[in-house]
């Protein structure tokens, strides 16, 4: 008998047929195979029928065997926590978003009515905020609508504290970005001596 001689209606019949049998099969493969998996679980060495020392002693063979597997363990483990503390710090930043973009206390640059800011948290003796600070400059100059809201983080001793302390007053002035520029200028370690020259 070929296909073409069988009623489409038959072939909704035999289709309502087969479909509760197949589910039925593929279920009850797949609660054997879950099974299964909770029984190696519960009792692996049970199941394999070794004592658990030799159990120890085969893992700790392929282990040594191929160490590989621990780096690629710890990669695996680092990206985690990598990611684990990217939505950590996300939170933070959400938690914390109107102390870090409108805190009036907080001097702004840029355009301060622009639609895109950017936080710029800084030491005035850090190396790398002092490699940034052209960057920030270029990205100003580059975009009329960014907003630079700029916070001291003098967190490299007494006198990135000065420095910090000379830079909030000059923004009392008004003259705060030229004043935070000019001290980025400043070659070698930004001291005491050299703040006070700046704002001379």
């Amino acid at each position: 008998m070929s296909n073409d001689s069988v009623p489409p209606r038959r072939w909704k019949l035999v289709g309502w047929v087969l479909l509760p049998l197949v589910l039925l099969i593929a279920g009850g493969t797949w609660f054997a195979s879950e099974r299964d998996a909770l029984q190696l679980r519960g009792g692996l060495n049970d199941r394999i029928g070794i004592p658990q020392h030799e159990f120890e002693q085969r893992v700790r063979s392929y282990i040594l065997e191929h160490p590989e597997i621990i780096a690629e363990a710890i990669n695996r483990l680092e990206a985690r926590r990598g990611e684990q503390a990217a939505n950590e710090a996300q939170a933070a930043l959400k938690a914390h978003a109107d102390e870090v973009f409108h805190d009036p206390s907080s001097p702004v640059g840029g355009n301060p009515d622009g639609n895109a800011t950017v936080a710029e948290f800084f030491d005035y003796n850090c190396p790398y905020c002092r490699m940034m600070a052209p960057l920030m400059e270029q990205a100003e100059s580059a975009d009329p609508q960014l907003r630079i809201v700029y916070k001291e983080f003098p967190v490299l001793g007494p006198n990135s504290v000065f420095a910090a302390k000379a830079a909030l007053a000059a923004n009392k002035q008004g003259k705060y970005v030229a004043f935070h520029r000019a001290l980025y200028r400043v070659r070698g370690q930004v001291d005491e001596s050299k703040v006070i020259e700046t704002g001379e």
